[in-house]
């Protein structure tokens, strides 16, 4: 099968493969589709179509993946979570002032977090139990339906007398 653009002439083209398309993307994000049409001596609609498959993407995501340093990640969430902590530190020794120190606006943005805290930790509240007598009305409901379209095969009359 020949390349798309192929004019018999030899250049200095890259084979193609997706994981070479997706090398080409991380050495220089901006490479534009025209760059990578002569880089690999194929039309711009046919790259931009493999650009856009889920193919592709996966292994792109996968290739930049591995450049990320997953040590860089951690660091940067330890560092959150230390600032984190240390914000709250400062606002409670804030808090434990005199009141009269205390401003207006910091206490009502201590009880806002407060509040917004506690409500994200607190447990759902479980739905109530179903009754007993709720089960029993639905199973005599559903036993009513259930007589409803049938008919009594046999008349059982029964006389009684005194006693």
């Amino acid at each position: 099968m020949a390349n798309p653009v192929d004019n018999g002439v030899e250049t200095n083209r890259k084979r193609f493969t997706l994981e070479a398309l997706a090398e080409a993307l991380v050495l220089d994000p901006r490479m534009s589709g025209k760059a990578l049409s002569h880089l690999f001596g194929l039309t711009e609609s046919w790259i931009s179509i493999v650009r856009n498959s889920d193919a592709f993407r996966v292994i792109l995501e996968r290739r930049k993946g591995e450049l990320v340093d997953p040590t860089l990640i951690a660091t940067l969430d330890d560092r959150y979570r230390a600032m984190a902590a240390r914000s709250v530190e400062v606002l409670f020794e804030k808090l434990s002032a005199p009141v009269s120190t205390i401003s207006d606006d910091l206490a009502l943005r201590a009880a806002t977090l407060g509040a917004t805290m506690f409500k994200a930790a607190a447990p759902q509240p479980a739905a109530p139990p179903e009754s007993s007598i709720d089960k029993l009305a639905d199973r005599l409901v559903a036993l009513q339906q259930g007589f409803r379209n049938t008919t009594l095969q046999q008349t059982v009359t029964i006389e009684a007398t005194p006693p």
